[in-house]
């Protein structure tokens, strides 16, 4: 066969296999992304509170601690009391970063005066949290494992747990958003690993960013 024959046949293959790389490269991303429209999309009506009491009942606190949130009440606040005097003392809620608190409140802050829409608000905020978790694993896994297909697997096999799905709209500080939070400093460890120590900076800033939204954090940073 000559060689004029033989050119194009090779130049198909070329491209061929360079389609095949892009597409073994893109489709477990466009696959995730697809399992993760699920989570908005197949969830029911979020306007309103559960039936399930300890889902409903951290989302109903959470809400009131970023509703009350302010600096002329002490920023987070438990309860409020009355003095001897008749004033009012505000005893503080210091057990967790406020950094998830601020954000439900700028999320719900355009929907004052209408609870529905502020529940709705808030909860899309976790689920984009939730979304943004699975993520970043994703994408740590795939540079560990050196295999986004195994990556899309552990990732979906994680996320898609009785208990993530079911808690993964609870407006929490201590689900989502912390979720998304320990999956930050885990994806910066990792690119700092891989990058033989060269990339210390941003992990450092994602650090900082993940203790101002979650304590559990510190399970990765204190080894």
């Amino acid at each position: 066969m000559s060689p004029v024959t033989t050119q194009p046949a090779a130049a198909w293959g070329t491209v061929w296999a360079g389609a095949v790389r892009r597409g073994n490269r893109w489709l477990p991303a466009c696959g995730l992304l697809l399992a993760l429209a699920a989570a908005f999309l197949f969830a029911g009506e979020r306007d309103y509170l559960y039936s399930d009491l300890i889902h409903s009942g951290f989302t109903a606190k959470n809400m009131a601690l970023a509703e009350n949130l302010s600096a002329e009440r002490g920023f987070l606040f438990l309860n409020m009391r009355h003095r001897a005097d008749g004033s009012v003392r505000y005893v503080p809620y210091n057990r967790f970063p406020i950094g998830a608190f601020v954000l439900i409140k700028l999320a719900i802050a355009p929907f004052e005066g209408d609870f529905a829409a502020q529940l709705v608000a808030a909860r899309a905020l976790m689920l984009a949290f939730f979304c943004a978790a699975a993520a970043l694993a994703h994408l740590a896994l795939a540079r560990l494992t050196g295999s986004r297909a195994v990556a899309l697997g552990a990732t979906l096999l994680a996320f898609s747990s009785h208990h993530m799905l079911h808690w993964r709209d609870a407006v929490s500080n201590e689900v989502s958003v912390d979720l998304f939070a320990v999956m930050l400093v885990f994806h910066g460890m990792v690119l700092f690993h891989c990058a033989g120590g060269r990339r210390f900076w941003q992990l450092a800033a994602k650090v900082c960013a993940a203790l101002l939204l979650g304590w559990h954090v510190y399970g990765l940073l204190l080894p």
